[in-house]
């Protein structure tokens, strides 16, 4: 958990803490792209985020819900 605290920006952080526990629906992590970032869950920018987030591992879609992990 301190390792989430210490995520700067602010967003990248709600997004991440979206994922924990039970995970996120698409929909949600949508919902939390759109408000935190401002952004369109289909733009360049989100898709290259969660691109980074899957590659690094912090961030898999498993059983129909997208889950952090560090």
């Amino acid at each position: 958990m301190s390792k989430l605290l210490s995520i700067e920006p602010a967003p990248l952080r709600k997004l991440l803490k979206a994922g924990l526990r039970r995970g996120a629906s698409p929909q949600e992590l949508n919902v939390v792209i759109v408000d935190q970032f401002k952004w369109s869950p289909d733009s360049e920018e989100a898709r290259r985020l969660l691109g980074h987030l899957k590659d690094i591992g912090w961030l898999v879609f498993e059983q129909e819900r997208w889950k952090t992990h560090f």
